[in-house]
């Protein structure tokens, strides 16, 4: 069995991170554009690799989540981080990311980490999806556009990963055994939904 990851409404785990990403702080960071050759490459150039270190400078007021997909990536505990690490997710690239307000203050007693996975590690849609089980809506072109039911016909063997497709873009899959360790220490923010279901999941 294998799931997607979903936002979860729950106190201090905001839909949306009110901030911006830089290498380092500053007091007027809040206002400056996210300008960095990891975070934006022209046409099919690949992503430069992460700092050590990032700042995320927010107006939140208090972070409590576990994973969060935003900025071209996923702003993740480090818990969850941990859980990655220990279990088949491929290749990726973690910075710690410190959480602070416009003054610098911090916003989360937990560590963050932001997490990006390079555009190789996405699986093909062909070699995951069956096509003719799942319920899918089409374009004229024949791309996806909506997806309401998704099976795979071949289970993957990664404990986490993505689908090169435009109407899944950001969302996580999992399997059975990553999310019932997430569920065990506690994860918040994210809920693990089955693949059947993924239609109710904003975005796919």
């Amino acid at each position: 069995m294998h799931f997607a990851l979903a936002y979860k409404e729950e106190a201090r785990c905001p839909v949306f991170l009110n901030g911006v990403i830089h290498e380092e702080f500053s007091d007027d960071g809040y206002d400056k554009p996210m300008q960095y050759a990891w975070h934006y490459a022209v046409g099919h150039a690949p992503l430069a690799g992460l700092p050590p270190e990032l700042w995320l400078i927010t107006k939140g007021r208090a972070y409590d989540f576990d994973f969060h997909t935003a900025f071209g990536g996923h702003v993740v505990s480090g818990d969850f981080l941990s859980l990655m690490q220990s279990t088949d997710t491929g290749n990726w690239q973690a910075a710690r990311l410190h959480a602070v307000s416009t003054n610098g203050d911090p916003r989360s007693a937990k560590d963050y980490f932001f997490v990006k996975f390079p555009r190789a590690e996405l699986l093909k849609v062909e070699d995951v999806v069956d096509l003719e089980r799942s319920k899918i809506d089409f374009r004229p072109d024949g791309q996806i556009k909506k997806v309401w039911e998704l099976r795979f016909r071949k289970p993957p063997e990664r404990d986490l990963f993505f689908i090169d497709c435009v109407a899944l873009l950001g969302i996580a899959f999992c399997s059975e055994r990553f999310a019932e360790t997430a569920r065990q220490f506690g994860a918040r923010g994210v809920e693990f939904v089955e693949l059947p279901e993924i239609g109710r999941i904003q975005g796919a």
